[in-house]
């Protein structure tokens, strides 16, 4: 294969999609329409608004036209109610297909209206409303990504069933209805509707649909891995019902956040296409690499076992357990009570740390039974965590000049050698010299510091879900000593830990320090006993964890504490060395509030441009010629009536005015924007406080430390001002008598 590119023809596109509804339209003229024996078109129609929402701006649009809908839903699932609806498609502008419209109500396109229920009953509440918005978002969201990889060089095109909410504006409380185009019928392998990923980690990588699981990969790092389409299902390629995994948590109940996105990860089996698109290889770990090719043979997958002519009443059932699946899929201590968490909280009491890294210095390493591989693999994962994570053309699948290396397929041999039944065979066949085979290479997708900050957090919550005992299957069995197996693979867990860390993940890098000392995690119990104490070592990941540059303060003061504490008790570092990470741990301390006090400005800068627009000199982005792009830049110019603004570009200084709905606040830094206004944290979806980022000294405290030692080395001045902040800061804490000592000495000093 040679590296090679086309262009994508926007126009070329647009003109065979054209073509495909003409025949579409001409097809459905000459077949009996499905729905005929209901007599829809005999219910009086009803007046509705459409609800059109534009994923770019993030901003829905109304417009209105006429349906008719049953009055009573022909199934229901879990949440949902299940209505068939016509709908008469906008009058034509050119008499091109005229003929279709002609046919009036008899031969109106189908739709499918789901609304949510509550006791029984269509759910009118707000509550209700935004569930059906909220689901538009997310077909329109997977509808953005999908578009974008059709824009490559995947040689099956994609794409999601366009969604509306629509408001029964005549009825009484005007209920909402999420709306799509009815879909049936087979793919070309003669299947029915079938479910090919999930949001909490199934794949099903039967060998010719290898599409819907590059799909969902190709999103995560198109999006710079803020977003992972999932739960990809439908007929052939047109899909319906995803589920958008965030970084943070933004999509609802379903959205798993990047412990989601780590499930995928942990079961997707790269291939050819996905080498061919450019997408990097996800490390997984020697036992999670054995599990996946244990069952890489094995064809009863989720797909198979749906049945593939089932009735549209029986689909939408599967779909509304699937919603109710989404929240559970993912063991959440917020839902399940369990000790694990009191468990976590004991073993993690920082009042005793000093005594644990002391006593620490005085043992002598652990002697731990394991194989050579487990060493080799444990102790290249320690040296790989400190150093930086490199995406060359290994971490792409290819050779230096580019060229895709080859990929070896059990299943390839064994038809080579005759060993396949005739209908694997013949399906092989039809893949291999199908469309699906790649006949171009993309180059490889660009990993910006975005995409590895959020690669290393799903590196992180991987080697969390190993610790939480997700993955029994993983743990490896001992032959006779198999009933007292570990609960969970910790090989595993150093080694997403350490991808992490090579990534600056800074709770990665919290937890490794921890574990170098002797200190016990949030992560995994069984840490600490699986790696040799090292001094050194923690403090790299303490200082690795200092520096990251895609992180809010906070953990990073953990990390700067943790540091001090190691370096008081080890006794040998000197006065400067002490000094400068107190320094740079209370500099942390009050970026804290720092990053506080602009999150508060910008909450009201957007109050303000909601009511009030924008003003010269916000900084932002904006859409670059209405092409769906987004370009940072600042406003240089506002509207007299404060409804469009003129943003000038940072990249080449060109100037573009723009309607508000197409320009975006970028105040904040991204990295607090994400960590600040996110729908959820780790600990609000999770129900877990991550005890590792917890500080082990207040502010004064350090200030008062780092006081001594600005008195040792013969500055005054410094230490007595230093002396008179941390007396202050103690008395707003309510510590009178600390804070009169160190007052005191403040004086003192300064006499």
């Amino acid at each position: 294969m040679t590296m090679a590119s086309v262009p994508y023809d926007r126009e070329a596109v647009q003109k065979s999609l054209r073509e495909k509804i003409r025949r579409a339209a001409a097809k459905a003229i000459e077949e009996e329409d499905v729905w005929s024996k209901h007599d829809i078109q005999s219910i009086p129609a009803e007046r509705v608004v459409r609800h059109r929402y534009n994923p770019e701006t993030r901003q829905f649009t109304k417009d209105e036209t006429i349906v008719k809908i049953e009055r009573k839903p022909f199934t229901h699932g879990a949440m949902r109610h299940c209505f068939r609806m016509k709908k008469l498609a906008t009058p034509p502008q050119s008499a091109s297909n005229h003929r279709f419209h002609s046919y009036g109500w008899s031969r109106a396109s189908n739709y499918v209206a789901k609304c949510y229920m509550r006791r029984g009953r269509i759910d009118t509440s707000q509550a209700g409303s935004d569930a059906v918005l909220f689901d538009v978002i997310l077909q329109y969201e997977a509808m953005r990504w999908a578009e974008k990889f059709n824009a490559t060089n995947a040689p099956k095109k994609i794409d999601f069933i366009r969604a509306y909410a629509m408001e029964f504006v005549d009825r009484p409380k005007k209920p909402m209805f999420a709306v799509e185009r009815f879909i049936a019928g087979n793919d070309m392998y003669g299947r029915g509707f079938l479910k090919h990923n999930t949001n909490s980690g199934f794949v099903d990588m039967d060998e010719h649909r290898k599409t819907p699981q590059i799909f969902s990969a190709y999103s995560f790092y198109a999006s710079q891995g803020t977003r992972l389409v999932a739960d990809i299902q439908g007929v052939g390629d047109l899909y319906t019902d995803p589920q958008v995994l965030s970084i943070d948590y933004r999509f609802g109940d379903g959205d798993l956040g990047p412990r989601g996105m780590a499930l995928f990860f942990k079961t997707f089996r790269h291939c050819d296409m996905s080498d061919g698109l450019g997408i990097p290889i996800f490390p997984l770990s020697r036992n999670e690499r054995k599990h996946q090719a244990k069952y890489a043979d094995d064809e009863s997958t989720l797909s198979e076992t749906s049945a593939l002519d089932e009735e549209m009443n029986c689909r939408f059932r599967m779909l509304d357990e699937n919603r109710q699946r989404r929240k559970s899929a993912l063991i959440r201590p917020i839902d399940i009570q369990s000790d694990h968490s009191v468990d976590t909280s004991k073993r993690s009491n920082i009042s005793d740390m000093s005594k644990v890294i002391r006593k620490s210095m005085k043992m002598p390493p652990a002697v731990i039974q394991r194989s050579k591989s487990d060493v080799d693999e444990i102790s290249s994962s320690l040296a790989m965590g400190l150093t930086d994570a490199v995406f060359d053309h290994n971490a792409f699948h290819r050779y230096a000049s580019g060229e895709l290396k080859p990929r070896h397929n059990r299943r390839a041999s064994e038809e080579e050698n005759g060993e396949q039944s005739d209908d694997r065979r013949a399906a092989m066949r039809k893949t291999m010299f199908g469309k699906s085979v790649m006949k171009l290479v993309s180059a490889p997708m660009k990993i910006t510091d975005e995409t590895k900050s959020n690669l290393g957090m799903v590196h992180y919550h991987l080697a969390c879900l190993h610790g939480m005992d997700r993955f029994p299957e993983i743990v490896p069995k001992n032959g006779e000593n198999a009933e007292n197996a570990p609960s969970h693979d910790i090989f595993s867990v150093i080694f997403h830990l350490c991808h992490a860390a090579s990534l600056y993940n800074v709770s990665a890098c919290l937890a490794l320090a921890r574990a170098r000392v002797g200190l016990d995690t949030f992560v995994s119990p069984l840490l600490k006993t699986n790696v040799t104490i090292d001094f050194e070592s923690s403090k790299e990941y303490c200082k690795r964890a200092m520096a990251s540059e895609r992180s809010t303060a906070k953990p990073k003061v953990a990390a700067g504490c943790l540091l001090y504490q190691i370096i008081e008790d080890e006794g040998t570092a000197g006065d400067v060395e002490k000094i400068h990470v107190l320094e740079e741990t209370l500099r942390l301390m009050k970026l804290i509030l720092e990053e506080d006090r602009i999150m508060k400005e910008h909450a009201e800068k957007e109050a303000r441009g909601k009511a009030a627009g924008f003003h010269v000199g916000d900084k932002a982005e904006g859409n670059y010629f209405m092409e769906g792009t987004f370009y940072p830049g600042v406003i240089v110019e506002v509207a007299a009536d404060g409804n469009s603004v003129v943003i000038q570009y940072e990249d080449d200084g060109s100037t573009e005015k723009l309607t508000n709905e197409n320009v975006r606040s970028l105040e904040p830094p991204a990295e607090i924007l994400a960590a600040q206004t996110a729908r959820l944290s780790d600990e609000e979806a999770l129900g877990t406080v991550n005890t590792d980022e917890q500080c082990l000294f207040e502010d004064y405290d350090l200030m008062a430390k780092l006081a001594e030692l600005k008195e040792k080395t013969g500055k005054s001045a410094d230490a007595a001002e230093l002396f008179q902040e941390a007396a202050d800061l103690a008395m707003n804490a309510g510590k009178m008598k600390t804070a009169n000592t160190w007052s005191m000495r403040a004086a003192e000093l300064e006499e």
